[in-house]
């Protein structure tokens, strides 16, 4: 009697607990499923997203008028995308930027009698929009993935300063310097417009502008100066 009794308190004791541990693991799969739902929506894959970046580049030279290896862009900017499908998106770039070109050929221009140019350069500071489409390649997660952007730009160059030093070797046993910073000078157009191209790959891209507007009006100092430029942009986010 006490063994049939006790064969069926084990029994009892083993449904119970099977029937605690199958619903605990179905509580448990229940939670990871709702946490994952919550995170469709949020990230770069997201349908909006915005993040920061940051800009370094240089000018491409088309001509001898400019030296390549002191002449650079950097800054700052801001960029909001819509998600239109999988493989497309819109969207549009806030941007600053500091764009300096170093002047190499100083043939066209005129010193004082007797003088040596040691530096000069123009220099812009830019505020920036650029609309653009994006494609997107490839499968990419909850990330940005590989994509490439095809866009235009248009540039307000609210600070425009050129700039040039000279030695005079005449006058003094040391010489005589002079060193002249001009601002927003008449010749200098303030606006311009162009082409984007932007290759990326998560948070890093190349991009390529074209300046289709010209920056001089008529000039007897400067040639036109190269309308490429190139670099990287690096998203934080």
């Amino acid at each position: 009697m006490q063994r049939n009794l006790l064969q069926v308190f084990l029994v009892f004791v083993i449904s119970l607990f099977s029937v605690s541990i199958g619903y605990s693991q179905k509580q448990i799969i229940h939670q990871n499923l709702k946490q994952d739902t919550l995170k469709v929506d949020r990230g770069p894959n997201s349908r909006k997203f915005t993040h920061a970046y940051i800009i370094v580049g240089g000018v491409v030279p088309d001509s001898k008028i400019i030296n390549p290896t002191f002449s650079h862009e950097f800054g700052f900017g801001w960029l909001k995308k819509r998600k239109l499908s999988n493989a497309f998106s819109v969207g549009y770039d806030f941007a600053f930027s500091y764009r300096n070109y170093r002047i190499k050929d100083t043939s066209y221009y005129a010193l004082p009698l007797g003088s040596t140019l040691i530096k000069e350069r123009l220099y812009t500071r830019n505020l920036q929009l650029k609309p653009w489409f994006r494609i997107n390649l490839g499968k990419h997660g909850n990330t940005l993935g590989k994509y490439i952007d095809l866009g235009a730009f248009g540039e307000w160059s609210f600070g425009r300063t050129h700039y040039y030093k000279f030695e005079n070797t005449k006058g003094t046993p040391q010489g005589v310097k002079g060193e002249y910073l001009l601002k927003k000078q008449d010749w200098f157009l303030p606006f311009n417009y162009g082409a984007m191209l932007r290759i990326g790959y998560n948070k890093w891209s190349l991009f390529g502008m074209y300046r289709v507007s010209d920056m001089f009006k008529d000039n007897i100092f400067f040639k036109e100066m190269p309308r490429i430029t190139v670099g990287v942009n690096y998203a934080i986010y």
